[in-house]
C-alpha cells in the first residue's frame, strides 16, 4: 500500500490531522504494512516503479485535489495495467466530495458503505472528534466511472485530465479557484472555518463574476448561451454542502449534467441557496441533461475546474469513462 500525503490540504492541517489519526487507521485499515510519500513529485517519480514492485493499492491522505492527482498518475498508465489498480482515500481535505453519498441526503459516505472514522455530517468533516471518513476497503473494491477532459490551455497547448468527482467551468470554477488562491482573507479563513470559507468564495465569486458567451454542444443537441455556470459531474456534491438534485451513481450510463445561464446576483443567490438543500432541477435558467459526450466553446479563456484543481482553456471536451478504475468502498 502507498500512501501520498498530502500535508498541506484543509488549510495546512493535512500533517495535523494525520498524526491525530495515524494510530487508529492502522489499527482498523492499515495495518502497519505501508510506505507513505509526502510530495507530490515524488510520487508521481516513483508511481510506476512501485508498481514494477507489486503494489495495487494508491491512497490519497488528502481532499480531492489529492484524490485527484493520483487519479491522472493511475489513469496515465496503461489500460491492462490500471485495471490491476485500486484507489482508496483518506478524506483530510475541505470538503472531502469524493467521501460523500451518491443518496439524496448526502450524508456522509457511499450507500452502504459504512467505512467512517467519524459520525460524518452532511459536508463529510467530523462532528468535533478530529476524525475523517475513509474508503480503505480494498477487498470490495469496486468498478468506479472516470471523466476525461481534452482541453486547451492559454498556449494553445492540449492537455488532458481526468476527474473523479464533477468537473465544470464559470462560477463554481471561478469560486474553487479564488478557494484556493493566495488572498489574504482566504488564508486566515480556511483553517479555522472550512464551511466559512467555501461560502467566503461562492458569494465574491457570486457578485462579481461575469457571464461568459459560450457554445455547448451536450450529446447532439447545441446552444449558445450567456454562460453563469456549467458542470459535468458524476457525485453530485460539488463542494461543501452544495448538491445536485440528480440521481446518479459511480457506474450510472451517463454523466449528470447541469446549466445555469444569463443569471444575474438574484437568480445566482437562490439557485446558491436551494443547492444548499439539494434543490436545482426546475429551477428558473437552468437546464439539465444526461449524457455521455459534451463539448464547451466559450467566446473567452475560462476557468476549468476538476475535482476541485483549476486550470484555465479555450475548449473544453468531456467524455465519460465507464468503470474505468477500481475503488475502494
Amino acid at each position: 500500500m502507498i500512501i501520498l500525503l498530502n500535508k498541506y490540504c484543509n488549510g495546512t492541517g493535512g500533517l495535523e490531522k494525520w498524526k491525530k489519526l495515524k494510530a487508529d487507521l492502522e489499527e482498523n485499515y492499515l495495518g502497519k504494512d505501508y510506505t507513505i510519500i509526502s510530495g507530490f513529485k515524488k510520487f508521481q517519480a516513483t508511481c510506476v516503479q512501485e508498481f514494477d514492485r507489486g503494489e495495487r493499492l494508491f491512497v490519497a491522505a488528502g481532499g480531492d485535489g489529492t484524490v485527484n492527482f493520483i487519479l491522472n498518475q493511475l489513469m496515465a498508465l496503461e489500460n491492462g495495467l490500471r485495471k490491476e489498480l485500486i484507489l482508496g482515500a483518506i478524506g483530510l481535505g475541505s470538503s472531502n466530495d469524493f467521501h460523500k453519498s451518491f443518496t439524496k441526503n448526502g450524508n456522509g459516505q457511499s450507500k452502504g458503505n459504512g467505512n467512517n472514522l467519524s459520525n460524518s455530517n452532511g459536508n463529510g468533516q467530523s462532528n468535533g472528534n478530529g476524525k475523517v471518513p475513509v474508503k480503505l476497503n480494498y477487498k470490495q473494491a469496486k468498478l468506479h466511472n472516470v471523466g476525461l477532459v481534452d482541453y486547451e490551455d492559454l498556449d494553445h497547448n492540449r492537455r488532458r485530465k481526468y476527474f473523479i468527482v464533477n468537473c465544470s467551468v464559470g462560477l463554481v470554477a471561478q469560486a474553487n479557484y479564488f478557494f484556493n488562491s493566495e488572498n489574504r482573507i482566504v488564508n486566515w479563513l480556511k483553517p479555522k472555518w472550512v464551511e466559512g470559507t467555501i461560502w467566503y468564495a461562492a458569494l465574491e465569486t457570486l457578485f462579481t463574476a461575469k457571464n461568459i458567451p459560450t457554445e455547448i454542444r451536450v450529446e447532439d443537441e447545441r446552444v449558445k448561451t450567456e454562460l453563469t455556470t456549467f458542470s459535468a459531474f458524476i457525485n453530485p456534491n460539488v463542494s461543501g454542502n452544495f448538491r445536485y438534485d440528480f440521481e446518479i451513481s459511480a457506474q450510472s450510463d451517463y454523466l449528470g449534467v447541469a446549466l445555469c445561464e444569463s443569471m444575474g446576483i438574484p437568480a445566482r443567490v437562490r439557485t446558491m441557496f436551494s443547492m444548499t438543500q439539494g434543490k436545482f432541477v426546475g429551477l428558473p435558467k437552468t437546464r439539465i441533461w444526461r449524457a455521455r459526450e459534451i463539448e464547451i466553446s466559450p467566446s473567452k479563456p475560462i476557468a476549468l475546474e476538476m475535482d476541485g484543481e483549476v486550470s484555465l482553456a479555450r475548449f473544453i471536451r468531456i467524455k465519460l469513462l465507464r468503470n474505468a478504475l477500481r475503488v475502494c468502498q
